[in-house]
């Protein structure tokens, strides 16, 4: 009989011994006193069955608190279009789990796996019940509040029955920016997984961040009052004054639409509502935090951007509303760097073994051409040569090439004139090529400087992949700028955290085969340099 956190794997499943093994570490690190596991997991160890065990035997959400929640009080709208909760509805022992994840497919996956899981999407994702033409959100623009509420009353709406079940049930599956949208007293866990952690801090970055558009301001009728000096005290005083402003434009237009019948005014004036009380919500955010984070802010004739330069001090916005967190990925490097980054002092360190054979998805290196920016011109014809024998090696197999790169792209692009390529071109989404590359029999190849990650290629949909340049982040970006010059460190490993990503793309299950080349040779010197690093099961796959 299994035991431990073991006792909740899901039923009708049997977890191998790479399972059992991290189930029982990340078990013996709760026992331990630990809130933090850091869980560095292969592709294909399963990790959406550690979140869905961990929820089997979380604590099942009080009746009390299940009652508040199904209660229409409990979603109340008041005049703003901000939701009012009970004081009550917050639950005294946390329970449940929150996996949270970076894209709908992924959260599509949970659902996929285990039938019981419940998704919460935002509004556009939703169909009315009053109009199956519209969606959640445009009918909450084109609805009378009262009459919209007092229909969801008698009515079941898709996203609120949703979102009542995400609150209520054992197990939920969201994206980071909908976590952060729900009421702050009402979403504490037992258990918060944290999925593709390698990416948790650009999510709090992104999070943390605003954009002021000018232009969009002189739309909502906003006088743009120029940006003088730089201080911190000046740049919260020019905030606050904007939020001023905007709070004083809302009971405008809140007015305006009360005195009037025309519906599409009504639908357009509202959308501007929404979208001011967005950036309000954004910017008293910053406002909020200033002290706890140093933001970078930048301005030209567009606009003002804000963002943190560090995450270490915000990341306690996320991980508060959980008793444990799990930060699961492949991806993780140099642990307590990234727990650095986090802000988290104490923490416990578990990596599941790879259940995928080495030999199925090797990786051969080239040494000698190194693509900086000094020699990439120079160094692009030996490229293409090589590109040219290994698609040639390949000619009946599917592949994809990743170029981290639009100069290489585009190069390529002249250079190649075989239909079976297909290019991912600036404007175009990698969904349209994808999608015509998973519906051709032919070898196609996908080529792109962004699907290194969020793409599943299984089986033959890549046996094979090429890697060609080093995807360093853009130090032109003032925020990379400032930590790169801070830690070289973090700068590397973010870069090594999109090659092993890049690497996983082709390889998917027990059974599948990939081969990958690295054509950069500073990719495998930063390899050989940072060795201890990085995850086993990736080490050994070179050759």
């Amino acid at each position: 009989m299994l035991g431990g956190l073991l006792k909740g794997f899901p039923e009708g499943y049997t977890p191998n011994s790479a399972q059992v093994k991290l189930l029982k570490n990340i078990d013996q690190a709760f026992k331990d006193g630990y809130k933090f596991v850091v869980c560095n997991a292969p592709t294909g160890s399963g990790k959406s069955f550690i979140s869905k065990t961990l929820a089997n035997t979380s604590r099942e959400p009080s009746e009390n608190f299940k009652d508040l929640i199904t209660s229409y009080t409990a979603f109340k709208i008041d005049q703003s279009g901000s939701y009012i909760h009970e004081d009550e509805c917050e639950d005294e022992n946390p329970a449940g789990t929150f996996a949270l994840t970076i894209t709908k497919a992924l959260q599509d996956q949970y659902k996929d796996l285990f039938n019981d899981t419940t998704i919460l999407k935002g509004k556009s994702n939703y169909i009315s019940t009053i109009d199956s033409n519209i969606d959640v959100e445009l009918e909450s623009l084109i609805m009378p509040k009262n009459i919209l509420e007092d229909h969801r009353r008698r009515h079941k709406c898709p996203y609120h029955n949703d979102r009542r079940d995400a609150l209520i049930n054992k197990f939920a599956a969201l994206n980071y920016n909908m976590f952060f949208s729900l009421p702050n007293h009402i979403k504490k866990k037992q258990y918060l997984v944290c999925d593709e952690a390698a990416e948790l801090e650009d999510q709090l970055v992104k999070e943390f961040s605003c954009n002021i558009n000018f232009e969009m301001l002189k739309r909502m009728d906003i006088i743009v009052r120029p940006f003088y000096s730089k201080n911190n005290a000046n740049v919260i005083k020019w905030i606050n004054s904007l939020l001023i402003d905007l709070s004083d434009k809302i009971d405008q237009l809140r007015d305006t639409i009360n005195n009037t019948n025309n519906k599409k005014f009504i639908i357009e004036t509202r959308r501007q509502i929404v979208s001011m009380r967005n950036l309000h919500s954004k910017l008293s955010l910053i406002i909020d935090t200033w002290n706890e984070s140093e933001y970078l802010f930048e301005t030209n004739k567009e606009g003002i951007t804000f963002m943190p330069l560090k995450v270490n001090n915000l990341s306690n916005h996320l991980f508060k509303y959980a008793d444990r967190v799990i930060l699961m990925s492949a991806t993780i490097i140099d642990p307590a760097n990234f727990c650095k980054t986090l802000g988290i002092d104490k923490f416990k360190y578990v990596e599941a073994e790879s259940s995928f054979s080495a030999e199925k998805a090797p990786i051969y290196c080239n040494t000698k051409i190194k693509l900086n920016y000094h020699n990439l011109k120079r160094s692009l014809p030996k490229i293409i040569k090589q590109v040219e024998g290994i698609c040639e090696h390949h000619k009946n197999d599917k592949g994809i090439i990743h170029t981290h790169n639009n100069t290489i792209t585009s190069f390529l692009q002249k250079k190649l004139f075989n239909e079976r390529f297909l290019f991912r071109e600036p404007g175009v989404r990698n969904e349209e090529i994808l999608d015509i590359h998973l519906s051709n029999d032919k070898p196609t190849v996908l080529i792109s400087p962004s699907m290194s990650h969020g793409v599943d290629l299984k089986d033959d949909l890549a046996r094979f992949q090429i890697i060609i340049k080093a995807p360093y982040l853009p130090t032109k970006d003032k925020r990379i700028e400032r930590l790169m010059k801070d830690d070289f460190n973090w700068y590397s490993n973010k870069m090594l955290c999109s090659v092993i990503q890049s690497c996983g793309r082709g390889v998917r299950s027990k059974k599948d085969h990939c081969i990958t080349y690295i054509l950069d040779g500073a990719v495998v010197e930063s390899i050989v340099n940072n060795k201890h690093k990085l995850p086993k099961y990736f080490i050994d796959r070179f050759l």
